[in-house]
């Protein structure tokens, strides 16, 4: 009973003249991973102490707390789960693992909401040094801990780069679709060379044009070539016509024109294509199911290859379930596991898959019909080509494929008809085995597998059934193996690689053997290298050059001690030595360095140790962002000749009317024209009198260039064609807070050859007021101190509200969609109360902003019951205010609580800062 009349004194039922002494002041907290966020604490007037928050400070840390409103404890586990804590108010107690401090009746208060520990308990018992500026009315932290809202929002950082990843995990609602046009787009790449000597000058040019043409895309390459020594040439290549489908299963392209066939034996052809392949190239060839249990609300992650692939939160069973897609190739994934008391647990797999691999149950084919064009065609004659193949997902670790190709060329009777196939299996998911054939041609086996400590075999074995045009020379056996064996020298993470090919002939044999290896030496990388070969012929071997080629590269740091001029210059020393007869081949040094923030030297010096000749290369690079100009001057005891290029591209942003130019090629890709601008007539589209946001205000799921013209339009530009791409609102990149965007994410499809445009409104944010009242005996009062958490409906947006001394709350910038607020729930604990229901209410996009008024949340004792049937308390309905027009101006009005609570403020603040420097 003392202990409970000691709490009470200091706390819950402080006499009046105690609370008179005792002021709640809000205090800005400022740090890195919170933010800047305002915090309740108390002030003692008699003592100049400030009290702070404990439950509000360890949710906004995100330390594991329970408070227990019955017993006056807070206990919980302090940043990891062997590390259990208890704050006992009523016994005046702080344990901390197998530690206990007694505390003084000075270290704490408790509050009507809230329980209050001073600045010093914080630091002695936790690590938490909380520095409190009064004047200020400002409050700092510093801590050796790694908080775990510091780790959250790193992985929640590493999330965000999921899509870098190259596997989107979710597609944005779809808000910009393939739009198909008769005419539209143009763009047009060029290269233009010129080569000039004392006895030849010659201008060489490569034009490269594509637009939309019938809803497909077309495109062609002109090359032109004359000298002065009467050459003049001028041809076409690459001109055909692609019709894309995406998401058909059936068919996804038709090209008509010049196209490559894709068998055994790949031919330039002018015909007709078909397939079903993707669009976008398949990231994954299967699903893999990884699930479990754990503790209930834990974060699990998922990585692939040491990047973040997924994430989600465990279920109130503790159960979670991953689909990964796992991609070609070596995959290695872990999960990670961090549980509500700060436990992390890790578990590594590994899996192997085939290159060849498709998904169980797909089917995939490619068609190829016309006829053979180029030299081929000349030196064969031949006519025409037709190719087919099919390949099939049989299970999840065998996919099997067939095709055939017919020429038209009597003169090789065995190349007319091909009949070839293969089959691709994994075994225990990382030994790779396949088998292709195509009889009177050749039979191969290859095998692969890679470990998880990173030694890697593979073996190719291929047996020559008869000459062919894959086996001119009339082998009859071919054998290549490669190893690659990790290990560390010095520290380091290094290797060395081994590899050969046996090439067996009727009469003899041909071997070649390489070897590699690589290291780092503080700031310089060496590269040893050694090739072999080696023949044998009816008992006698001949040996050919055994070359030993070393290379050392070199960075000089850009550091402020190195001298301006050769900071960030690049060195390279290369030289090629002969082992079997003794002596140097090639030495060469090269230097680079830039210059001009946009340019480039470059110098190499030869040496041929055979002809014991010098040569020496200068050139010069100018990348700027329209062209890129290369400079060559080469020079040896032969004579000296210059070489210059210009290299770009134009693009035409039609529905803009502006002619983009860029220094990178354009034809065959897609580009976007993102207009963000403040939607002043509430049309939802760009109109005459929107003002435009010269921002780069979005974020794509893949890489793209980024740049806003002088037309105050930004162009994303080097996206794939026919590719759905995930868009979000970058906020942050925005000036003006107030602004906010209708829709922050979704998705588009990159039209070909042609610029997309895609128009972002953006509105002034909503302004809602309310208050939360305690209706008790038939009355209603103001319930000041309270925090209330405000989310988005279908948005990622959660923030927290605070209610002033009478209730009352108001916030600002609200993006336009739904919302619902609730009252904290600890607090409702803490005041024996509880939420009539839910407060939902919508934003609506306004150009001025919306503005709600009256929204009340009513709370009623703990222990009443809801009627449904009729209303026993006052609710008030959302009530929207139509504000007078500001001729455009598009300045907020504030609401009168919101400036009345504005000044109530200020002038608390005021009187404080008075007091203080009247008591100082």
């Amino acid at each position: 009973m003392p202990i409970v009349i000691l709490v009470a004194f200091f706390g819950l039922f402080l006499p009046k003249t105690a609370k008179a002494q005792q002021e709640e002041v809000m205090l800005t907290f400022s740090n890195p991973a919170v933010g800047s966020v305002y915090v309740g604490c108390l002030y003692d007037y008699k003592s100049n102490a400030v009290y702070l928050p404990v439950n509000e400070l360890f949710s906004l840390l995100e330390i594991n707390y329970l408070p227990d409103g019955k017993n006056f404890t807070v206990s919980g586990n302090f940043i990891s789960p062997d590390n259990p804590y208890v704050i006992n108010f009523l016994t005046m107690q702080v344990q901390l693992g197998k530690t206990t401090r007694q505390l003084k009746p000075d270290d704490f208060k408790i509050g009507e909401t809230e329980y209050y520990l001073s600045p010093r308990i914080f630091e002695e018992v936790f690590g938490l040094k909380f520095s409190v500026n009064i004047d200020q009315l400002f409050l700092s932290l510093e801590t050796t801990h790694r908080l775990p809202v510091q780790e959250r929002k790193a992985r929640e950082m590493a999330r965000s780069r999921i899509e870098e990843f190259g596997i989107k995990p979710l597609d944005y609602p779809l808000g910009y679709s393939r739009k198909r046009s008769v005419v539209n787009g143009s763009m047009l790449d060029y290269s233009i060379l010129g080569d000039y000597s004392k006895e030849d000058k010659s201008l060489s040019y490569t034009f490269t044009g594509g637009m939309e043409l019938l809803g497909g895309d077309i495109q062609g390459t002109f090359n032109g070539y004359n000298s002065n020594n009467g050459i003049h040439t001028l041809n076409t290549s690459g001109l055909r016509w692609h019709y894309g489908f995406r998401d058909n299963k059936f068919i996804s392209g038709i090209t008509m024109g010049q196209t490559i066939t894709t068998g055994l034996q790949p031919l330039s052809i002018t015909g007709l294509s078909l397939t079903n392949d993707p669009i976008e190239p398949r990231q994954m060839f299967e699903t893999y199911l990884i699930d479990g249990t754990t503790e209930p609300n834990s974060e699990v992650e998922i990585y692939v290859n040491d990047r973040l692939a997924g994430f989600k939160r465990a279920d109130e069973l503790g159960y979670y379930r991953f689909n990964i897609p796992i991609t070609y190739g070596t995959t290695r994934t872990s999960l990670h596991i961090y549980t509500p008391s700060g436990q992390l647990i890790v578990t590594d797999r590994q899996l192997q898959v085939p290159f060849t691999f498709l998904p169980k149950g797909v089917v995939t084919y490619n068609v190829q019909a016309g006829k053979v064009e180029g030299f081929m065609a000349d030196s064969i004659q031949e006519k025409w080509v037709a190719h087919a193949n099919v390949a099939m997902g049989v299970t999840n670790w065998l996919t099997a494929s067939a095709g055939t190709q017919f020429r038209d060329n009597p003169s090789l009777s065995n190349m007319k008809k091909i009949y070839y196939g293969s089959l691709s299996a994994r075994i225990a998911k990382q030994y790779l085995l396949n088998v292709d054939a195509a009889p009177q041609n050749y039979y191969r086996l290859t095998g692969s597998v890679m470990y998880a400590s990173n030694l890697s075999l593979n073996m190719i074995y291929t047996r020559f059934d008869g000459t062919s045009e894959f086996n001119f020379r009339g082998a009859t056996d071919d054998i290549n193996a490669n190893v690659y064996i990790p290990f560390r020298l010095l520290g380091m993470e290094t290797g060395i690689r081994f590899s050969g090919d046996h090439l067996i002939l009727p009469n003899s044999s041909q071997t070649t053997i390489l070897s590699d290896f690589s290291a780092r030496l503080g700031k310089v990388n060496m590269r040893f290298n050694y090739r072999d070969n080696f023949e044998t012929s009816q008992g006698t071997t001949t040996f050919g050059n055994a070359l030993l080629t070393t290379a050392l590269t070199y960075t000089i740091a850009r550091t402020p001690g190195v001298p301006v001029y050769i900071r960030g210059m690049y060195l390279r020393a290369q030289n090629m030595y002969d082992i079997r007869h003794n002596q140097f081949q090639q030495s060469e040094m090269e230097l680079s360095h830039s210059a001009f923030k946009t340019g480039r030297f470059n110098l190499i010096l030869g040496y041929s140790h055979l002809t014991k000749k010098v040569n020496a290369q200068l050139g010069f690079t100018l990348d700027l962002n329209k062209v890129r100009s290369t400079t060559t001057l080469n020079s040896s005891e032969g004579g000296t000749w210059v070489r210059q290029s210009l290299n770009g591209s134009i693009g035409w942003d039609m529905l803009n009317n502006k002619t983009v130019f860029s220094n990178r090629q354009q034809v065959g890709r897609s580009a976007a024209s993102v207009l963000l601008f403040v939607d002043n007539n509430n049309s939802g589209q760009y109109d005459e009198g929107d003002q435009l946001l010269p921002y780069q205000g979005v974020k794509l799921d893949r890489s793209s260039i980024m740049e806003v013209g002088r037309d105050s339009i930004l162009r994303l530009s080097q996206l794939q064609s026919y590719y759905k791409y995930n868009l979000s609102v970058n906020r942050n990149a925005i000036p003006d807070p107030t602004l906010v965007p209708l829709k922050d994410k979704f998705s588009f499809i990159a039209d070909p050859n042609q610029y997309k445009r895609i128009e972002i409104p953006f509105y002034r944010g909503g302004t809602i007021e309310g208050a939360v009242l305690i209706a008790r005996n038939g009355t209603t009062t103001g319930q000041g101190g309270l925090r209330l958490n405000l989310k988005a409906v279908g948005k990622e947006f959660e923030t927290v509200l605070r209610t002033m001394s009478d209730g009352g709350f108001y916030t600002m910038d609200l993006a336009p969609g739904k919302y619902t607020i609730d009252v904290d729930t600890v607090q409702l604990g803490f005041l024996n109360v509880k939420q009539v229901q839910k407060l939902s209410f919508e934003v609506k996009a306004k150009a001025e902003g919306d503005y709600l008024e009256g929204l009340n949340i009513i709370l009623i004792p703990a222990d009443s019951v809801i009627t449904t049937g009729r209303r026993s308390f006052i609710e008030s309905k959302p009530v929207e205010k139509n504000d007078a027009k500001n001729d455009g101006n598009l300045d907020v009005v504030k609401p009168t609580k919101q400036k009345e609570a504005t000044e109530q403020t200020e002038e608390q603040n005021s009187n404080l800062k008075y007091r203080l420097r009247k008591r100082n």
